[in-house]
């Protein structure tokens, strides 16, 4: 696969209780009652049987989540990829234009309102989980009663000319945001996701996909397949092969299954047997990038020009930081791009020759690429009793402290490797980054933060300022 094959897919994370679990009603028509009950058990080796309980239901009115909201969930995923985390608390901002984009519908006042009504149901809907939703930092089943979006907030505002704008906060639940935060996810192809005609394909490619675990091949009880989908309480395997053939056909002809079969074990128990294309597991991202300040900020840059998360990890992992910033600073001299995220791959992928370069970044000749500007002066003293504050703010901030983007920056220390504090006065403190390229981000993501933490340690208002 070609490395603008492998830009043009889209793989977002996506949470592995919701991808395992069922929620939506794709294979259902919404029942009267408006309850989804799934029920199961997990035996162990040495025979102890935990029994499961998964009940979703639906607020009076709204009716239980279906087929457009299994769509607007997925575009949540991919609006929470391309901010980059959701922050501890849960809140992500959008507008609705965004996700109507995303969703390939048309911009009309029908199809707004259905997506607003589609978050109100997502936010409506609770969870009765009994040692079924898995955590995975304690490597429990946990207990509760949830939801998938705690609340949903329509803000429209007027600037000084009367235009107007709006934006839609919804807020994750606690228990999405912590599995989330705590890496229970898995690769969601969500180009092949939205290519399914059938709400059952969707359903059933995210939920084949999650269990068989990379593996080409997997096999699951017919009826338990039925309960996780779900579908509607077929009593008969034949009914349930009946309804599953339509996505079957679907998911073996656009390239995910090569072939499906039905089998029944010793034990009568009827299985399904789905085998894998292989070309299939190639479509996911394949490299692993060393989380370094240089690949960070580099990955940063390009998702800050619209490059989706996997693909600009994938442009880091494969050309180098160093590159990939180059033609990041390269873009704004650049006349009549239309897309930026795709001038990006092609450039990176490409290494053309470029009309109005400005000055690349002088690299020392070492063993491994670096964003380190080779400096013409000697390397930045540290001040005693600035640093001594700078690694103070540093440690209170780790415990309590959060950058405007919600994130906890004692998980994000690895920014302010190779910063230094080269000077206090009584209003100000000076740090060093290592290049500009830190300068900029750290300043930008991080400034604002860190003044009104150094302001209330140091009582008085004060100012940071982070020199290259």
């Amino acid at each position: 696969m070609t490395l603008s094959e492998q830009a043009n897919r889209h793989i977002v994370k996506a949470e592995g209780n919701f991808e395992d679990l069922p929620y939506f009603t794709v294979g259902n028509t919404r029942r009267a009652d408006g309850v989804i009950e799934y029920e199961s058990e997990i035996r162990s080796a040495d025979g102890q049987v935990l029994k499961q309980s998964w009940t979703v239901r639906a607020l009076s009115g709204l009716g239980l989540p279906g087929s457009l909201d299994q769509d607007v969930y997925v575009a949540l995923l991919q609006i929470i990829d391309r901010q980059g985390e959701i922050p501890p608390d849960g809140w992500i901002g959008f507008s609705l234009y965004e996700m109507v984009q995303l969703l390939k519908r048309t911009h009309g006042g029908r199809d707004y309102q259905q997506v607003k009504r589609s978050l109100d149901r997502l936010a409506g809907t609770r969870i009765q989980s009994k040692n079924a939703f898995y955590h995975k930092d304690s490597k429990t089943f946990m207990d509760g009663t949830f939801g998938l979006l705690d609340r949903v907030q329509h803000n429209e505002t007027i600037d000084g000319v009367g235009r107007r704008s709006e934006k839609t906060w919804v807020q994750l639940s606690d228990y999405f945001v912590s599995s989330y935060r705590s890496d229970y996810l898995k690769g969601l192809d969500v180009d092949f996701y939205y290519s399914l005609n059938s709400a059952v394909a969707k359903r059933l490619y995210r939920f084949v996909d999650k269990k068989r675990n990379r593996r080409h091949q997997w096999q699951v009880d017919i009826f338990s397949l039925r309960d996780r989908i779900p579908l509607s309480n077929y009593r008969y395997p034949s009914k349930i092969r009946e309804k599953l053939a339509p996505a079957h056909e679907e998911l073996t002809e656009k390239g995910f299954l090569e072939s499906v079969t039905y089998s029944v074990a010793e034990d009568k128990t009827n299985l399904v047997s789905y085998k894998i294309r292989d070309d299939f597991s190639s479509r996911r991202p394949s490299t692993v990038l060393e989380r370094t300040p240089e690949n960070l900020i580099a990955v940063e840059r390009l998702k800050a020009e619209g490059v989706w998360g996997d693909v600009a990890e994938d442009l880091v992992s494969t050309f180098g930081p160093e590159k990939c910033v180059h033609y990041c600073q390269l873009l704004p001299f650049q006349k009549k791009v239309r897309n930026r995220a795709g001038w990006l791959r092609w450039a990176i992928s490409e290494s053309p020759e470029l009309d109005n370069e400005p000055p690349k970044i002088e690299v020392g000749e070492t063993s491994e690429p670096t964003l380190l500007d080779e400096a013409a002066d000697s390397p930045p003293t540290p001040d005693p009793e600035a640093q001594r504050i700078f690694e103070e703010l540093l440690l209170d901030l780790g415990t309590e402290g959060s950058d405007k983007n919600g994130e906890d920056l004692g998980a994000r220390s690895i920014w302010f490797e190779g910063v230094l504090a080269t000077s206090l006065t009584d209003d100000s403190l000076t740090l060093t980054a290592p290049n500009r390229i830190a300068r900029d981000y750290l300043t930008e993501r991080f400034g604002p933060t860190l003044e009104s933490a150094l302001s209330k340690k140091l009582g008085r208002p004060a100012s940071i300022e982070i020199l290259p």
